[in-house]
């Protein structure tokens, strides 16, 4: 046969008793009709072994399938083979599949049996050993440095796209119903990503171990995963690999998957046991238990709940202390769910909300009554400290109810009553009524980060109500501050713990001290009182957008006096549409008499529209002088800047700026 064939023995005429009769001059063929082994078949195999030098093996595949990929008219070349009665072994072959890829391979035809290896690429080997012996089918494929994007053919379409990695291991496929599997094998610096963006994953590395047994029409199945490095991002979730590990036994047929037995270990997390049942055809899941051991809550929060809360009022927590998880669920619905927590605490990073040091259990069912047991050692609302609170809350499904609760609030005392919410048919809805004890002023200024100011807060809260993401509060706040009176009515909060809260009021303040007032913000000394209203108020994030605001002098019989400091302020304010008239008595009295002060200003599109007391020509009267030594203010400009304008005030308060009238 030449140089390139190598001989044990025997000549091509010895070969013949595996191979047909000749058909032509020199030359043989073999013809096989059909080879099946479990997830491979090869139909209408002719090889041909032609005599002479130098010799070549070549081999013609009709059709060959492997796990559901097919291939027609495969060629295969074999430059240097052996040949011995009914075995033949390519040595260096070439095959022509997706290209040219590098083989050897031994078949036995005593046995039927065959040994392929496939070099695709340097360093990487691919293994197959098939038997095609009726008695005892089998196959085992063994890689070693596989291109894991070598996989995506046999993967179903709508999985994601494999781009990088290795693959290291073996998986085998036996008895006579193909009823054995068996899988080892691990992989490196794995890569996938889909056309959606919405699951990828880099630098994955990990070892997958699988074994199952056919029993009728079922697979009985016992799996195991070590997730040793890299990234994941499967929407919403985005979780980094370092010492999970899975493990999980149970059933599949074509209608189910089950989980009997299940376990999971999320590093710096916690553990959890599960079982499960999953229908594959309408693609749900029906029943499912989970139990989970001590789970940390800054972990937890951080790897796995913080996705599904993106957008909302939990989208950006701290995080402290622990939780235990039990949850039941049954016909695709979720039945039960109990959560005991110790010492977890809560911190909402913009500082709307926090709760501090709960604990206790939360024992929750869909249709039959619980009642929670926590206690909070404190938190904050809206920047608002409170102490020490017990919740006991009854529980029936999505129905909530709160007989009565006090919480410490500052010095005073948040009561509230008749708490009970609504199924989330349309999002949540809830109503209450209350109390607010009385509440010092200074420390509730304190607390938000105002000037410090004096009085009390008591009000009477007939009834909140909140739904479709807005709180409603009937009847009217009513806030005694600086030795009057301030009603806020029509109150509504929409979105209150989103991340742009709207609110809207009117405000109506009777008899204010301007003394306390000044005096509290480092205005200068006015004394008298004043009347305001605010009607229309908008706020968007905290901030006025939109109001119609009026503030003047309090009828009644009082001292009215304002001094240098004052007038300078309010002048300052006014910035170049605004003086004070008699100017050249500032510098000889410290202060003045007048006779009525007001100011107004409808904003609106960030342009306020000013007025005061009066109109005067050019202009307006802010104040309107009064007794000896008098003196007025008058503003010019009609329309100013509402950002300019605060940020004066704002240089006023903070800064004590001076102002020189001459």
């Amino acid at each position: 046969m030449g140089s390139r064939v190598a001989h044990r023995g025997a000549s091509l005429a010895a070969a013949a008793w595996w191979l047909a009769a000749p058909v032509g001059a020199g030359e043989l063929a073999l013809t096989l009709d059909r080879l099946d082994a479990p997830g491979f078949s090869a139909s209408a195999i002719v090889a041909r072994l032609r005599d002479g030098a130098p010799g070549e093996l070549q081999l013609t595949i009709g059709e060959l399938s492997a796990h559901g990929k097919n291939w027609r008219n495969v060629r295969v070349a074999c430059a240097k083979f052996w040949l011995e009665r009914a075995t033949i072994e390519c040595l260096e072959g070439e095959a022509q599949i997706d290209g040219k890829i590098p083989l050897s391979f031994v078949y036995a035809g005593g046995e039927r049996a065959l040994d392929l290896t496939l070099r695709p690429a340097p360093k990487e080997t691919w293994r197959v050993k098939a038997s095609f012996a009726a008695r005892a089918p089998g196959l085992r494929v063994e890689v070693e440095n596989g291109g894991l994007a070598r996989l995506g053919p046999w993967l179903p379409p709508a999985w994601p796209k494999l781009t990088a990695g290795a693959l290291s291991g073996t998986i085998s496929l036996a008895g006579a119903d193909r009823d054995r599997l068996a899988a080892d094998f691990v992989a490196r610096d794995a890569a996938f990503s889909d056309a959606s963006g919405l699951h990828a994953a880099e630098k994955l590395s990990g070892r997958v171990q699988l074994t199952a047994e056919r029993r009728g029409e079922s697979w009985r199945y016992r799996a195991k995963l070590d997730w040793d490095a890299g990234e994941l991002f499967w929407q919403p979730l985005y979780l980094r690999g370092s010492g999970h590990t899975i493990n999980a036994e149970g059933t599949l047929d074509e209608r189910r998957i089950a989980i009997t037995r299940g376990h999971a270990k999320l590093a710096g997390v916690g553990e959890a046991e599960a079982s499960a049942e999953w229908d594959r055809s309408a693609n749900t899941l029906v029943n499912a238990d989970v139990r989970s051991g001590r789970l940390d809550a800054a972990a937890l929060y951080a790897h796995i709940l913080k996705p599904f809360f993106f957008g909302t009022a939990l989208g950006e927590l701290r995080a402290e202390g622990s939780a235990e998880l039990s949850v039941r669920w049954r016909g695709a619905q979720l039945e039960a769910l109990d959560v005991i927590l110790r010492e977890l605490s809560l911190e909402d990073l913009n500082r709307r909300f926090a709760v501090f040091g709960a604990s206790g259990r939360i024992p929750w069912h869909r249709t039959d009554d619980t009642a929670v047991e926590l206690e909070m050692k404190g938190g904050e609302l809206l920047r608002i400290p409170f102490g020490r609170v017990k919740l006991p809350l009854a529980m029936r499904g999505m129905r909530f109810r709160l007989d009565t609760v006090e919480v410490p609030l500052l010095d005073g005392t948040l009561t509230v009553r008749g708490f009970a919410t609504e199924p989330p048919q349309e999002g949540w809805r809830w109503v209450f009524r209350g109390s607010i004890a009385p509440i010092s002023m200074e420390r509730f200024t304190q607390a938000v980060g105002l000037p410090t100011m004096h009085g009390v807060i008591s009000a009477e809260i007939p009834r909140v109500a909140y739904a479709r993401s807005t709180l409603n509060v009937d009847g009217a706040l009513v806030f005694k501050v600086f030795d009057g009176t301030v009603t806020a009515s029509n109150l509504t909060l929409i979105e209150p713990f989103g991340k742009a809260p709207r609110l809207a009021a009117d405000l109506e303040a009777r008899g204010i001290d301007l003394e306390l007032l000044t005096r509290t913000f480092s205005f200068g000394s006015i004394t008298g009182r004043v009347d305001a209203s605010v009607n229309g108020l908008e706020l968007a994030n905290w901030q006025p957008v939109r109001f119609d605001a009026k503030v003047q002098s309090s009828a009644g019989e009082y001292p009215r006096k304002i001094s240098q400091a004052a007038v300078q302020n309010i002048t300052a304010l006014g910035g170049g549409g605004a003086a004070a008239i008699q100017g050249t008595l500032l510098r000889f009295f410290e202060q003045f008499s007048y006779a009525k002060l007001g100011l107004s200003c409808k904003l609106e599109n960030g342009v306020c529209t000013m007025g005061g007391v009066e109109d005067a020509p050019q202009g307006y009267v802010i104040i309107r002088g009064g007794g000896v030594p008098a003196l007025s203010v008058l503003g010019y400009n009609r329309a100013v800047d509402w950002r300019d304008l605060i940020e004066r005030l704002k240089r006023i308060i903070q800064d004590n700026v001076p102002v020189i009238v001459r």
